[in-house]
């Protein structure tokens, strides 16, 4: 998505808790596309942390026009949360603070500067990143903690529409399936996890990383600016197949 956006022209404000990645993020960017890129290392589950952020976005930008809350994790460290009512209360800590608090604070933070924004018709874009595992058809009990975690996410992103839509700032959220990122050890592992779940997608292939970004542009583009509040489900079929091949 940093690749994509940039691409079309942004400045970048890139977070995470880690400074290598970052900095990986920001030169792989840099070889080819010219603009500014502000590395924010930060933990969004620490609301200290995010006004701190935010203080250093705002001494380098004017504004910001689109945020994206993508941070998510499925467990402690590339450990998968087990079955709710047996996940260790560390784990069930960890993952609603990074993927539900996180989020709340990056919105609750950053939606104070776009609700004085003057661009129009739309003042500002957020776009969440969710995921099947919170919807009714894709709840996962293997994945138990993780699944509440992103409907609550899809469940903000509806709430939050309400509550900004005044404000002219549109919230949206991309709800991808099954994609190959560092949250899976490999491309083999998500297809033995397809193969034990009898998982059939009816695009037969794994999701890329720039199906994503793609929507996610459409989100941020003239185009969306009269949609908000929809949690976009982009997996290859794979919701609807459900049962069903």
């Amino acid at each position: 998505m940093a690749i994509a956006f940039a691409n079309k022209g942004a400045n970048l404000v890139i977070n995470d808790i880690n400074l290598d990645n970052l900095k990986e993020t920001r030169d792989l960017i840099l070889k080819s596309i010219k603009t500014d890129i502000l590395l924010a290392k930060a933990d969004i589950s620490n609301f200290e942390e995010v006004k701190q952020m935010s203080k250093q976005v705002f001494s380098q930008f004017d504004n910001v026009y689109i945020l994206v809350n993508n941070a998510g994790v499925r467990g402690i460290g590339k450990k998968a949360s087990s079955f709710s009512l047996v996940a260790k209360e560390a784990e069930y800590d960890r993952i609603m603070n990074v993927n539900v608090k996180g989020a709340w604070n990056m919105t609750k933070v950053f939606s104070k500067k776009m609700r004085n924004q003057t661009f129009k018709p739309i003042t500002g874009k957020l776009i969440n990143i969710t995921s099947c595992a919170g919807t009714d058809c894709g709840a996962n009990p293997f994945i138990g903690i993780y699944s509440a975690s992103k409907a609550a996410l899809i469940m903000f992103t509806k709430l939050w529409a309400l509550e900004l839509g005044a404000n002219n700032i549109t919230v949206n959220a991309i709800c991808p399936g099954i994609f190959f990122t560092p949250i899976y050890e490999s491309r083999e592992f998500i297809k033995e996890w397809m193969k034990l779940r009898k998982v059939s997608l009816p695009i037969n292939r794994i999701g890329e990383t720039t199906d994503v970004a793609d929507v996610a542009l459409f989100l941020a583009s003239p185009a969306a600016d009269y949609i908000t509040g929809q949690n976009i489900i982009l997996d290859g079929g794979m919701t609807v197949s459900i049962n069903k091949l």
